[in-house]
């Protein structure tokens, strides 16, 4: 009963005791990225006490916590060095949330709250290389006859009818004053946009797995943002989940809004992807290039991936995936045939 009791008495003395700093936790970090935390740990019993543990909030959404032991002698600091690692994008809180006491036998281990304030850790998708795709109108056959390299929102002056003019810039007030045919003329306009289309819809699978397919379809979005905007190709970016957005930028300085906005993405898109690509068939008037980036390639994903090749868009398809059935890559090999540039993006080759 007596070693209880002193059992007792050390591990709550070097519990209510301890203090515990933290430093060098960087507020922001590109995933797999590996954060050196310094702690220094101090305590003040005199009696013995075995090691104080202490549990870490880290930024994974896998696994949030760590712990890690420390032992210190009494009334003199002693630093430790741990490494954390950051294996998935988003926005965690980082820092010692609990300290745990022992007495030296192991009969009594109790535990309090650090009071420490947790720092934020916002964790950001790899930009991996990627070529970009050249966006030029009427480079690819007849489909681009239908699209304008005039801004229609633009009309800048009138003339004459010209063999090969089409009926719906007539100007017919003009016309019925002037008893001849006049059309319209707009501004040239600017360079094509580039429209990045990831499929945000929730991911079945085991909850790591899924946290990586989800990393790779960020990354995978942001590498092609990064090619286009350094070949000057005005870029946007639908995230069409619970709380959509639509980031767009124009310069290489505009690829870490694209991070920072996937980062905090959300893969619980209310919408199938294939109304999702529905809804961008209205958007390719003033659209040059179109990226798919989805874990899921469905006969009708490919089908509205020709539609808007079709329309004259250059689209480019990225399924995250490590399978290699037949029916998938045939569809694959139609969509090529088809002016489509289709691939596979192994997530655990990304994730590596």
């Amino acid at each position: 009963f007596a070693l209880l009791i002193l059992s007792l008495i050390s591990a709550a003395w070097a519990l209510f005791t301890v203090r515990v700093e933290m430093k060098g936790v960087k507020p922001r970090v590109e995933r797999g990225e590996t954060l050196m935390t310094i702690f220094t740990v101090r305590h003040k019993s005199l009696l013995p006490v075995s090691a104080v543990r202490l549990r870490l909030s880290v930024p994974s959404a896998f696994q949030p916590f760590q712990e890690i032991s420390v032992s210190a002698p009494p009334f003199a600091g002693k630093v430790y060095r741990h490494r954390i690692v950051c294996p998935h994008r988003g926005s965690f809180e980082a820092g010692v949330t609990r300290v745990f006491a022992s007495d030296l036998f192991g009969l009594v281990t109790l535990s309090r709250k650090s009071g420490m304030r947790l720092l934020r850790v916002e964790v950001t998708p790899r930009v991996p290389q990627d070529t970009p795709m050249a966006l030029k109108a009427g480079d690819i056959g007849p489909e681009f006859l239908s699209r304008s390299d005039e801004d229609t929102a633009s009309p800048s002056d009138v003339r004459k009818w010209q063999e090969g003019d089409v009926l719906k810039k007539v100007h017919w007030k003009l016309t019925m004053r002037r008893r001849e045919l006049m059309v319209r003329t707009f501004e040239e306009s600017s360079r094509p946009d580039t429209l990045i289309v990831p499929d945000l819809s929730e991911i079945q699978a085991l909850p790591d797995q899924a946290l990586t397919i989800e990393d790779c379809v960020c990354e995978a979005c942001l590498s092609q943002a990064r090619a286009q905007l350094n070949e000057g190709y005005p870029v946007r970016m639908p995230l069409l989940s619970s709380r959509p957005g639509e980031p767009s930028g124009q310069f290489p300085q505009d690829v870490p809004m694209f991070a920072e906005a996937l980062m905090r993405a959300q893969f619980d898109s209310p919408y199938p992807y294939e109304q999702v690509l529905v809804q961008m068939l209205r958007r390719t008037t003033r659209t040059g290039g179109c990226v798919l980036v989805t874990p899921r390639l469905t006969t009708r994903v490919a089908d509205m991936a020709l539609k808007l090749s079709r329309t004259g868009v250059r689209v480019r398809l990225l399924w995250v995936t490590d399978s290699r059935n037949d029916q998938s890559l045939e569809m694959i090999e139609r969509l090529k045939m088809e002016n489509v540039e289709a691939r596979a993006v192994d997530p655990w080759e990304a994730a590596a």
